[in-house]
């Protein structure tokens, strides 16, 4: 009922606004007749204006009083007979029979069926042709008194006029009629949209997770409020991007295919545009219409750093625990404080027990530390029990393989870079020292820094301050820095490769890790632990080495130290078929081969033989470079000339691979075929 009187003072005011238009239209043609009228004066002007001023003044009265009439209906009857009247005024004034004005009325029955359907249309057909008749029926007796007479000519046209009325409200009420009804459809399935729409948004924002919508290209078009609190990103912002835009580390690449319309789960990290990162877990699901048509997907996704934090600190928490248990079994030699844990640290031959009483007395302290020695000897585990055991135990411990990150990049990776500050920057990216802020980084390769960032590393360690890759505000921070290498930094120092001033900065405190063939008699006891360790996590029951196992093990040189050790008991253990770990679960070449079989080996390998080969005059240098030479060339060919992949099928970081071609001359010749893959080149 409330709707429906809204709906009729809506239309009513509409009705007020077309007649205060046609009065309008009156008005100025009643001044321009009057002022180009040769023989008017202004009598009739002003017999013409007075009333149309009063109807003026009734319709803006109208307006006014329209929210407080009580019943409306009638209301609408009298301004429709109202209109009527002054339409009948101006025919009268304008002419009687000859007036161009008659069709007014049609407009007034429009009116009337407008606001009041077939009953309003027809009586207000009705009333009009009363008025019309009654001031032709004057007009006719003013004009037989007068002694002019009335033809069929003048009778005609009044006698289709009304005959017009009738028809136009026949029709005006039934196109009302019909308007109303399309009218209240729509407004019902409007208000039924906006229920939908209301209960959508409810269940979605009402989820504790982030939702996305998008369509079948990826495209967003919504983005709930849990969403934009999770990325701090607006839903303005986001609508029309594409949703590996948002998340690039996805999987799937929204290509137009329509294949593959499973559910995909991803575990990707997340850069808030504030610098902050985030693991998320994302959820990608197809939305198909009723006729199968992929139309889009729905993506929820949820933070799951802090899962991630508890699973890593309990990961860490049971290696503690299987390296105490170890410990208490065989506590290394000097090591008198029981809350003292060395992670997977294990021996006491070969300086091995220095090594347990150095690192207790520096973990006390936040000095700098350079680990030094081969490749595999533990150079981390030793830094973690630093770390582990002193007063930054609690905070972040990051590792940074200085050598496996390219050149180009490893200054945005330690100290971050601002949004913008190079191709590729679209947020700014928090560095890895302030990752570790509080806590402790550890640098390993430190020794493969280029000089520039050693530079910066310097100034980092004197100020405590960086600035980010296209900053220009220094970050303060509180890290401790523990750097490791198996280069001699000596030597390099020597050759220009690396500052001094740097040097004397990381080695306040140097612990030298030997190599296992320096430790022979720590190979039983390590080989028992990861025996252990291996077994428990492939599910296997190995309980003992054999005799004969170990005595193959003990005899090894291991150039790739504890680390090879490590993989070649897990290779051991995956292998083996019985409780015991025998010599022939060992890989083929732990187990040896005779010198003389070797060198039989290369007699019948060597090109041209061996005698034409040692014949010739060789130079071993020039042999070893031919032969790196065409194994790079190799490599560069069955990975089409991908320089990282290259690198990897050939077991070297990138940077050394690099600068073994540009030793030989590969890099700046261009050969065809080689790919420059480094972030500079894209």
């Amino acid at each position: 009922m409330i709707d429906e009187r809204k709906n009729l003072i809506e239309k009513m005011r509409w009705l007020l606004f077309l007649r205060v238009v046609i009065l309008s239209f009156f008005l100025g043609a009643t001044a321009l007749f009057h002022f180009f009228k040769q023989d008017g004066g202004p009598h009739f002007f002003y017999t013409l204006s007075i009333p149309l001023i009063i109807a003026y003044a009734i319709s803006i009265g109208s307006a006014l009083v329209l929210p407080h009439i009580p019943d409306l209906r009638f209301f609408a009857h009298l301004q429709v007979d109202f209109d009527v009247v002054l339409i009948t005024g101006i025919i009268w004034l304008t002419g009687d029979f000859t007036s161009p004005f008659p069709f007014l009325y049609n407009l007034a029955v429009m009116n009337g069926a407008i606001l009041l359907f077939y009953r309003g249309a027809f009586f207000t057909a009705g009333f009009s042709s009363l008025c019309y008749v009654a001031l032709l029926s004057w007009t006719s007796a003013f004009h037989h008194g007068s002694g002019i007479p009335v033809s069929w000519s003048h009778l005609m046209p009044a006698v289709l006029n009304i005959g017009s009325f009738f028809a136009i409200a026949g029709l005006g009420g039934f196109l009302a009629s019909k308007l109303s009804d399309t009218e209240r459809l729509l407004k019902e399935k409007h208000t039924d949209y906006q229920d939908l729409e209301a209960l959508k948004e409810t269940l979605l924002q009402g989820v504790g997770s982030g939702v996305a919508i998008t369509d079948a290209e990826g495209r967003i078009n919504y983005f709930n409020s849990q969403a934009q609190n999770l990325t701090l990103l607006q839903e303005a912002s986001v609508k029309g991007k594409k949703l590996d835009q948002i998340f690039p580390g996805m999987t799937h690449n929204f290509n137009g295919s329509r294949e593959g319309r499973s559910v995909l789960t991803d575990e990707i990290v997340f850069a808030a545009p504030q610098g902050t990162q985030k693991q998320l877990r994302l959820t990608l699901a197809p939305l198909s219409n009723a006729n199968e048509k992929l139309i889009g997907y729905v993506s929820i996704f949820e933070d799951i750093s802090k899962q991630k934090e508890v699973e890593e600190k309990l990961r860490l928490e049971d290696e503690l625990r299987r390296a105490r248990e170890f410990d208490l079994e065989q506590a290394p030699a000097g090591v008198d404080d029981a809350d003292f844990y060395f992670e997977g640290i294990i021996g006491k031959s070969g300086g091995i027990e220095k090594i347990y009483g150095l690192v207790q007395k520096v973990a006390r302290n936040n000095t700098n530390v350079l680990i030094t020695g081969e490749s595999g000897t533990g150079k981390e585990l030793i830094a973690r029990a630093i770390h582990l055991n002193g007063s930054r135990k609690n905070m972040p411990f990051v590792a940074v393989n200085c050598g496996a990150i390219p050149e180009t990049l490893i200054e945005s990776e330690l100290f971050g870079h601002t949004r913008g500050a190079f191709t590729g920057a679209v947020a700014d990216h928090l560095g890895l020292f302030k990752q570790a802020d509080q806590g402790t980084i550890f640098l390993d390769e430190v020794g493969e820094l280029p000089l520039h960032l050693q530079v910066k590393l310097l100034r980092v360690l004197q100020e405590k301050a960086f600035t980010p890759v296209g900053g220009n505000k220094q970050i303060k921070v509180d890290v401790r820095v523990i750097s490791a290498t198996n280069r001699d930094l000596h030597k390099e120092m020597e050759e220009g490769r690396f500052r001094r001033d740097l040097f004397y900065r990381l080695n306040v405190v140097q612990i030298v890790m030997p190599p296992l063939r320096n430790r022979k008699e720590d190979i039983p006891t390590l080989a028992h632990y990861f025996m252990r360790r291996f077994a428990a996590s492939h599910g296997k029951q190995v309980e003992e080495i054999s005799s004969g196992a170990l005595m193959h093990l003990m005899s090894y040189g291991y150039p790739g130290n504890v680390r090879e050790l490590e993989n070649i008991i897990e290779h051991a253990v995956a292998v083996a078929s019985k409780n015991i770990m025998t010599e022939e679960d060992l890989p083929a070449h732990i187990k040896g081969v005779p010198i003389n079989e070797e060198s039989e080996v290369f007699e019948r390998t060597a090109p041209g033989g061996a005698d034409l080969f040692f014949a010739k005059g060789l130079s071993l240098d020039v042999e070893l470079e031919t032969h790196e030479k065409c194994i790079l060339l190799g490599a560069l060919k069955r990975t089409n000339g991908v320089q990282k992949r290259a690198a990897e099928i050939l077991g070297i970081n990138y940077r050394s691979l690099r600068h073994r071609l540009e030793k030989y001359g590969l890099l700046s010749s261009r050969s065809p075929g080689l790919v420059d893959d480094s972030p500079a080149s894209q």
